[in-house]
């Protein structure tokens, strides 16, 4: 091996060991604390969501009709959630609030409810956008 090549081979080697010396600690440390805080960030999302799927079967479902509802998304957002169903060939939204006593559904029915029909039903418009950007990224492309 050359003297240049040598040369090259341990200032590499010596650059790892300072890398791993002086940055993995700190990585180590962030990741410890994200790790920490984002299991019980994770939990509420899924226990809010749980609570909506909950809310709108159990509206959905007592309906009357024989076949029942499937859901599919789910976006929650200041205090609002916005559900896409199925039931059969038939699919619509579910608008949720949520309250001191839980998700009271504000309005459901077969079809999309898209910004205008939120905004009717009382979700301030930048609420509105944050639901449907989660509900489906593409919105914007079926509004007229």
């Amino acid at each position: 091996m050359s003297h240049y090549k040598r040369m090259t081979f341990m200032l590499l080697v010596l650059a790892m060991l300072f890398t791993t010396i002086a940055i993995e600690p700190w990585i180590q440390t962030t990741q410890v604390a994200r790790a920490t805080s984002q299991p019980a960030l994770v939990a509420q999302a899924n226990s809010a969501k749980a609570a909506v799927q909950k809310a709108v079967l159990q509206y959905l479902n007592r309906q009357g009709v024989t076949i029942k509802a499937k859901l599919h998304e789910v976006a929650i957002a200041d205090r609002f959630a916005l559900v896409g169903w199925a039931r059969g060939e038939m699919g619509g939204n579910t608008l949720l609030k949520q309250n001191s006593s839980g998700w009271t559904v504000i309005t459901s029915g077969g079809g999309y409810l898209g910004l205008q029909g939120l905004k009717q039903s009382g979700v301030p418009q930048k609420t509105a956008e944050k639901l449907l950007n989660q509900y489906d990224p593409n919105w914007r492309k079926y509004q007229q």
